[in-house]
């Protein structure tokens, strides 16, 4: 194995520093990393916070933090209880205990996981200048100064950091280098691998499409069992130094699990991951349409052969047909900008079917929530079996029916949102402004201990955000697409030569994470719900970023190496 995957050194012609320079290199690096963090602190501070109280979104967040910070858990069963992740409540009810501050929590904890994330980087790549380039990228990346993405009360600010901090683990238990074998690394690296997997948790419960980071985790893994198997096999540390994180991840999910069957009679986190709501979804979304139509799963045809297929549909039928329909139509409308306006869109049309649900009296308590979905399902799949004409085969899933075009779709959907993340369009900088009843402002600034500002206004340093805004979309405009050519070539070179190095790798993971998410986006955008923006795409901006000097360091350490053999 060593003749055809040789690990080369970081720099084996690099030379030798003298210890007292080397230390004071080190001082020097140390307090550039902390005035770059406190100058996007301070910058940071004057960005004030956006409340919007919309209640199936920052609103939903306020109030489940509300009810946990009242002893009720996430409160009085309702549509909107296990809609979204419990995560990013939590983190919003401990901040409010602390007394901080949320966007000054969520900004530093970020900065705390984009310099971990920066460190590993430096050391992997054994480069300090790629730890600084990387931390004043990532510092001062611009999210934080936009009102759409880090003004706003919303997962995204916890789940950026979470990436970073996964991300991280990952490189400290498999890539960094070390020398050691598997066992040996198993007992080096099991506070890390703990820390992975429990945090690897709460990554899964605080949004709802997590599958889109483990391509890059899984990649990370694959290279420490390749690089530590040459020191020697062994079956069950393998097992263990990949498997401990999964298991460990289970805690915090499964803790959720079990307080939701405590407090509400069902073991879950999350309704769409549930296999009752998910089958309810997937048995309406079988049923034959007159005419496709983008965005539409379940329209005024399909609805009427439900309501003829089943009771518990036609239990729907007034609150679907209704106002609550109607209104349901108006919001994805007039969020699309589509006209005429003749459905309700199917990125809409998932809540309003559980309102529907509500209306109906079902969502009395989860169990009968739950069996009322379980019947839904059963009754339109059992008239679907009788009447397969009208309906495609039995599905249990929240995508929709598949069509032909959708490659081709998605394809071109990436590439729109591939050209969003490089020109970093839908970011404006600097404040704006929210909307509520005096009433739900005043929750929102108990929770976040933040004041809530009717007019904020514009001052110098959201001018100063705009310069380096402008900087920072040069860099990922110009920067990405060279990095992901660069990493291209050094994937070739290292094929041909038959090396392979801890740069490469972790380039890939980090590439193939920005690409995951931008498919991911893009066939959402192309199939079920408008995608392509730059709050979706915050979590892999950092990856975007940081890819530049990861990329240019990758193809110096392979350059040297092979100069060296």
């Amino acid at each position: 194995m060593s003749n055809v995957l040789r690990r080369s050194s970081p720099d084996a012609s690099a030379p030798v520093m003298p210890s007292a320079l080397r230390a004071a290199g080190q001082r020097t690096c140390w307090l550039l990393l902390a005035a770059i963090g406190l100058c996007s602190i301070g910058l940071r501070e004057t960005f004030p916070i956006v409340a919007i109280a919309a209640p199936h979104d920052d609103f939903l967040f306020i109030t489940l933090a509300e009810s946990l910070l009242e002893g009720r858990w996430l409160g009085p069963y309702n549509q909107l209880t296990h809609a979204k992740g419990v995560a990013y409540p939590v983190f919003l009810a401990l901040n409010q205990l602390a007394g901080w501050p949320l966007k000054l929590t969520e900004h530093v904890l970020y900065l705390g996981a984009a310099l971990f994330f920066c460190l590993m980087l430096g050391r992997v790549l054994a480069a300090r200048w790629v730890t600084v380039v990387a931390f004043m990228l990532l510092a001062f990346i611009p999210t934080p100064w936009s009102p759409v993405v880090g003004g706003r009360v919303v997962r995204e600010g916890l789940y950026i950091s979470l990436v970073l901090l996964v991300l991280s683990l990952a490189l400290r238990c498999y890539v960094e280098p070390d020398g050691t074998s598997m066992a040996q690394a198993l007992r080096k690296h099991r506070v890390s691998l703990c820390l992975l997997g429990l945090l690897g948790g709460v990554f899964w419960l605080t949004r709802e499409e997590g599958v889109w980071f483990l391509p890059s985790i899984a990649i990370l893994a694959v290279y420490g069992l390749v690089i530590r198997a040459r020191q020697g096999w062994s079956t069950r540390a393998a097992m263990a130094y990949v498997g401990l994180p999964f298991v460990l991840a289970l805690i915090p999910i499964q803790t959720v699990n079990a307080l939701n069957y405590l407090h509400y009679g069902v073991f879950r986190h999350n309704d769409f991951h549930s296999s009752d709501f998910v089958a309810a979804y997937g048995a309406l979304s079988r049923i034959r349409h007159d005419g496709w139509q983008r965005y539409v799963v379940f329209p005024r045809d399909a609805r009427e052969r439900a309501y003829r297929f089943s009771a518990a549909a036609r239990e729907l039928e007034p609150y679907l047909e209704g106002d609550l329909g109607r209104a349901w139509r108006a919001i994805g409308c007039a969020q699309t900008r589509t006209d005429p306006c003749p459905e309700i869109l199917s990125g809409w049309f998932i809540w309003a079917l559980r309102d529907a649900v509500q209306a109906a009296g079902h969502y009395q308590t989860a169990p009968k929530a739950a069996a009322f979905y379980q019947q839904l399902a059963a009754q339109i799949n059992a008239a679907c079996d009788r009447s397969p004409g009208e309906c495609l085969p039995r599905r249990q899933t929240l995508v929709p029916p598949w069509r032909s075009h959708y490659v081709e779709d998605t394809l071109r959907a990436s590439g729109r949102v591939a050209s969003t993340l490089m020109r970093l369009d839908g970011l404006p900088i600097g404040t704006g402004e929210g909307f509520g009843t005096p009433e739900q402002l005043t929750v929102f600034a108990r929770i976040t201990h933040e004041p809530i500002v009717a007019s904020p206004a514009q001052n110098n340093w959201h001018e100063l955000a705009r310069v380096l805004t402008a900087i920072e979309r040069a860099a990922v405009r110009y920067g990405l697409p060279l990095s992901l050519l660069g990493l291209a070539w050094h994937a070739l070179q290292a094929a041909c030569a038959r090396r392979l190095n801890a740069g490469l790798v972790v380039g890939l993971a980090m590439a193939v994470a920005i690409t995951v998410r931008v498919l991911l986006l893009g066939f959402l955008d192309a199939t079920s719900i408008p995608s392509n923006n730059m709050l979706y795409l915050s979590p892999v901006l950092p990856l975007a970023l940081a890819l530049i000097p990861v990329a240019c360091a990758g193809l110096h350490t392979h350059r040297a190496g092979s100069a060296g053999a």
